[in-house]
């Protein structure tokens, strides 16, 4: 007798739940979208924290790898203690589902966060204003269709030096990066980075970092995984990057 298939969301929330709470992560069920509860897990320092760490995937359906490096991450990773963790690993359930960048309202939740039309950045910004961390590290995972190699966007507003450069010198050594000309519209500050000012792209098309950086003094690090390569070559680039990026933040211990 054959099985039906389960369900991709359930699967995947069942699965990065296992692996949370071997961290000790708590979870905090932001909203629910129909059938689906968006969760973000979360972790505080022992004593006094350096930083609030925030891990985010998942925000365009169409870009599992994000989801499944954050899972693969935990599953190999060991957390500092000094800060505080935020970890919202799947922010658009209905577009995973379905495979699709936009959500169920055919709304891009990456381009929402000045109009608020969506319930899903709408609860995160207000879990987020009433946490207001004094300094926040923000390591984003993304996919990027058009792209033969990893690239790395970097924005900061916090008083951290930046990392991306040095960042992306040692990943090239193991990874495709894109190495030279116009990139997403944006001319390389270096290969595979983009150093961006603190400002939108598209007037009120805000992204999640750009609303972040606005709010709160934020280093952010928003990671493309090349759509042009293999699934698993781009879940292995992510789990590389986060944890390359958090040893040089001095914020993972193995």
């Amino acid at each position: 007798m054959s099985r039906e298939p389960q369900d991709p969301v359930t699967l995947f929330q069942k699965a990065f739940a296992e692996a949370a709470r071997s961290h000790h992560l708590a979870c905090e069920p932001m909203t629910r979208i129909a059938e689906d509860e968006i969760r973000i897990w979360t972790r505080p320092a022992i004593g006094r924290a350096r930083h609030t760490v925030c891990l985010s995937s998942g925000m365009h359906g169409d870009e599992p790898c994000g989801p499944m490096a954050l899972l693969r991450f935990l599953e190999v990773a060991s957390l500092s203690r000094d800060c505080d963790w935020v970890i919202a690993p799947l922010l658009n359930p209905t577009g995973y589902r379905a495979g699709t960048r936009e959500n169920v309202e055919g709304i891009d939740l990456n381009r929402d966060f000045y109009r608020r039309r969506s319930a899903e950045v709408t609860a995160l910004i207000d879990w987020w204003n009433m946490h207001s961390p004094k300094s926040l590290i923000h390591l984003s995972l993304h996919e990027d269709w058009e792209a033969d190699g990893f690239y790395l966007y970097e924005i900061l507003t916090s008083t951290n030096s930046p990392v991306g450069g040095e960042l992306m010198d040692e990943f090239r050594r193991h990874f495709p990066v894109e190495e030279e000309g116009l990139v997403d519209g944006h001319e390389l500050s270096a290969p595979g980075l983009i150093f961006h000012r603190p400002e939108p792209d598209e007037d009120k098309g805000w992204p999640e970092a750009i609303w972040l950086v606005k709010s709160f003094p934020t280093h952010s690090l928003t990671f493309e995984a090349p759509g042009r390569q293999n699934a698993e070559l781009r879940t292995e680039g992510l789990v590389s990057a986060i944890t390359s990026a958090l040893q040089r933040l001095d914020l993972f211990m193995k």
